[in-house]
């Protein structure tokens, strides 16, 4: 049993390492009309693999683990538990029945084998061997790499390609580049890291952040030392994505955070006998989030706090033009930005109008896009920038109450505070709301099971 759970804990570690770096091993590319459909791509991610290692590694230590009576009774025996795990295999399974009956079935199935592998990743992040702590450390260490290739991207306005790495080559001066442009500053490559697009990386640096920000609260000595620089580190690198999305997500987060530090503002407790730690998937007694901090502690998280505006504030005024190009969207090339996804909005409600209950299919949103407007080029055909209306799309009613059906079951799997909910909740916010990634892509989806998993695991853990 020892050994199996050190094998779980460093394939964790290093998935979580990894999870950044989209190396693929591609199945088959679509072309329409010739250029390249990339949500018709069929592929398998290398950390995809390891994921799937865990679970499975996961399922046997969990079935060696029931073995023991008592470890039965207290990890599985309140309706709760099995009512969550219950919504979680309905809603895959839907997933799953649907992808029979859509446009493109191939498509379906790879977004449905995701959504399984993020459930399952879910459930062993939120309940399994590995420490919360551990976890964290593996996953903000794995945004070094990538930072520091995002800001040498920018700084040098260079990419390079690797196919064992999984990166593309971006040049400046050639269409399909995220760029800010206009007529007085030029054209100048955003930093895209690891990922397919700077927005992606944004969103991966704010969800690391807001991670540092966690193990902060349980780290000394030279542990914050290290935490600190990570997260001037990822602020730099965040910068320079010029994701509005991110910098939203962010600024609010921090917001909370530093409201968090004073009680009579943010104060979170719970009734006498209801808070709890976790034991397995169930919750026992715990006490309430330790918001209330001594002079030295909160001076401490309030620099950490400053340290991120401070970063923020000094690239923008070195790079005011660009900033004011991005945010003030007076450059024609942000005005077609905004006006494409004003347009997509619209043609989201149109396609939803035609398929109310049961939506068009995971992963299928490019695909009836395609059918609505035959004739335009490949990369033409985009997800919906939003994941609500993404997701409202693709799955229908039925789909959106069945995830009503999860979040209930887990809300009342929880002892803690809603009030503990906001941090999460107020980050998460502009990047639901102005993207699309977190649903349609596979990073986006493992971002959520394992930013979620972690978040609540040492939130009842009191990591």
């Amino acid at each position: 049993m020892q050994y199996l759970e050190k094998t779980i804990q460093y394939l964790t570690f290093l998935f979580l390492f990894l999870l950044p770096w989209q190396t693929i091993l591609l199945l088959q590319e679509r072309f329409v009309n010739g250029a390249k459909w990339e949500y018709g791509t069929l592929g398998v991610f290398a950390t995809e693999v390891l994921g799937w290692m865990i679970v499975l590694l996961f399922m046997v230590w969990y079935v060696a683990r029931l073995r023991t009576t008592d470890y039965r009774l207290r990890t599985f025996s309140l309706s709760k538990d099995r009512l969550f795990v219950l919504s979680l295999l309905l809603f895959s399974l839907y997933s799953l029945i649907l992808s029979f009956f859509v446009g493109d079935t191939f498509v379906a199935f790879q977004h449905t084998r995701r959504i399984l592998l993020g459930s399952l990743l879910f459930l062993f992040f939120y309940s399994g061997p590995v420490k919360g702590k551990n976890a964290l450390w593996a996953f903000i260490l794995g945004s070094i790499p990538v930072s520091v290739l995002g800001i040498w991207q920018f700084l040098s306005q260079a990419t390079v390609a690797s196919t064992v790495l999984g990166l593309s080559s971006y040049i400046v001066h050639e269409p399909g580049a995220s760029i800010i442009a206009s007529e007085s500053i030029g054209r100048w490559l955003r930093a895209y890291g690891s990922f397919s697009h700077p927005n992606v990386f944004g969103g991966y640096l704010a969800l690391t952040i807001f991670s540092s920000l966690l193990l902060y609260r349980s780290s000394v000595g030279w542990g914050r030392v290290v935490v600190h620089a990570i997260i001037v580190l990822q602020s730099t690198a965040l910068f320079f994505t010029f994701s509005r999305s991110a910098f939203l997500a962010v600024f609010f987060g921090l917001v909370v955070y530093v409201i968090s530090m004073f009680p009579p503002l943010f104060k979170g407790s719970l009734p006498a006998g209801q808070a709890g730690v976790r034991e397995g998937l169930s919750e026992v007694r715990r006490p309430p989030l330790g918001i209330h901090l001594g002079k030295g502690e909160r001076l401490a998280k309030l620099l950490l706090a400053f340290s991120i505006i401070f970063a923020f504030c000094i690239f923008s005024f070195a790079f005011f033009p660009l900033v004011q190009t991005r945010f003030t969207a007076t450059s024609q090339n942000e005005v077609v930005s905004i006006t494409e996804r004003v347009a997509g909005y619209e043609q989201a409600v149109d396609i939803f109008l035609q398929h109310p209950l049961f939506g068009v299919g995971g992963g299928n949103y490019t695909y009836a896009l395609m059918q609505a407007f035959p004739g335009m080029p490949g990369w033409w055909y985009q997800p919906v920038h939003s994941v609500p209306l993404l997701f409202v799309v693709e799955v229908g009613l039925v789909g959106v109450a069945l995830l009503v059906f999860v979040l209930v079951s887990f809300v009342r799997l929880q002892t803690i505070d809603y009030r503990q909910y906001v941090l999460l909740i107020t980050g998460y916010v502009p990047l639901l709301l102005l993207d699309h990634y977190l649903w349609s892509s596979y990073v986006g989806l493992m971002l959520i099971a394992v930013f979620f998993g972690l978040f609540f695991q040492n939130k009842n853990n009191e990591v």
